[in-house]
């Protein structure tokens, strides 16, 4: 009796398990994509130590610094947070901490001087920072990454760690500095290396691997956003209709492909120069009898695939709505998205993912 009883508790143990797996199993997700922190802060040595060579690139460190602000900047997904850009050696707030908007940010590094000279502008790394904490990063509310771009300098005033120390005791878990280095020398990388080492929330990465595509992909993912998975409730199914009866298909008149329609990184906003195309796209669908119109949306291959199937549902659907703008009845318009799963270009290049940012047009 006890063993029969034993072997039925079993089996119903195991039937729940498996019933759970099975519930585990079949239940869908999405990506979600949410901020690391509250506020991102750039804070950027614009002393004359930056105006030396780079030696993996034969430029100034300034202008080595700016381009790869400027890429990680285009780069980065839309992210619900604050943004503000500072400079250190002088201390200089060239974006207030805000809202992020990437033409903002794109002007706010723009803006950074990048022609001065070597001599009397001298580095204060640790007592901009404190002047950084007195007079804004105090106000911030919430979580705040400091991304500190260096070239292991700093020549006057307290001494940076002394200060990150400090600010990390005060803040406790709601900051962490993390670093893009331009040092060189065996006393620039070990300064780099001593602040990276002061708490292990910090990432840190050489400019020179912040110039390859998926090395910056992977800094951007550590640094600035995390991926989430929510579970979708799946849409009730209709119920079947009858089978119609099935017609003879007249000829298929011939099938027009437009030139492809690319987007800015991130964007599903149609770019002016493309308005002439879908113009004429426009006038061609509307003078044939009995047009279908199948509107394509594609990504590149950086970010989520969840997230790259919504934007390339709203770029497919900014091409349609610009099409019923000109007069095209909405009932001949298909829109699919395909998100990254179809690339035509080649991913691992900056040239190829821009080219597979695109809307694909057919008229059949």
């Amino acid at each position: 009796m006890l063993k029969s009883l034993c072997r039925t508790s079993l089996l119903f143990i195991c039937a729940l398990v498996l019933f759970g797996v099975q519930n585990a199993v079949g239940q869908e997700t999405r990506t979600v994509i949410e901020p690391r922190a509250d506020n991102f802060i750039f804070y950027v040595d614009n002393s004359g130590s930056m105006m030396l060579d780079y030696q993996a690139k034969d430029e100034d460190k300034m202008a080595v610094a700016k381009d790869l602000l400027l890429a990680l900047n285009e780069d980065l997904p839309e992210l619900d947070a604050d943004f503000g850009v500072f400079t250190y050696g002088p201390f200089g707030v060239y974006r207030p901490v805000s809202p992020y908007e990437r033409a903002d940010m794109a002007r706010a590094f723009r803006s950074i001087p990048d022609e001065f000279g070597i001599f009397g502008r001298r580095t204060p790394m640790g007592g901009d920072l404190v002047r950084a904490d007195n007079e804004y990063i105090s106000g911030l509310q919430g979580d705040i990454a400091v991304i500190a771009v260096t070239d292991g300098e700093s020549n006057i005033g307290p001494r940076p760690g002394e200060v990150m120390r400090d600010m990390y005791a005060h803040y406790g878990d709601r900051i962490c500095f993390h670093f893009i280095s331009l040092a060189q020398t065996e006393r620039e990388v070990g300064l780099v290396e001593d602040l990276s080492g002061i708490n292990p929330c910090s990432v840190t990465i050489q400019a020179e691997d912040l110039q390859k595509d998926f090395a910056r992909a992977d800094f951007i993912r550590e640094v600035f956003y995390t991926e989430r998975q929510v579970a979708v409730t799946p849409p009730v199914e209709p119920e079947p209709m009858p089978v119609p009866r099935v017609e003879p298909e007249p000829e298929p008149e011939e099938v027009i492909i437009f030139s492809n329609v690319q987007f800015e990184f991130d964007r599903a906003e149609i770019l002016p120069e493309y308005a002439e195309m879908l113009s004429e796209a426009a006038r061609q669908i509307t003078e044939r009898e009995d047009p279908t119109v199948i509107v394509e949306g594609h990504t590149c291959n950086i970010g989520p695939a969840d997230y790259n199937m919504g934007l390339s549902e709203r770029r497919a659907q900014a091409v349609a709505d610009f099409l019923v703008e000109q007069n095209v009845d909405p009932e001949v318009i298909e829109t699919e998205a395909y998100g990254l799963t179809q690339p035509r270009f080649d991913n691992d290049t900056r040239e190829g993912r821009a080219l597979n940012r695109r809307v694909e047009l057919r008229l059949e």
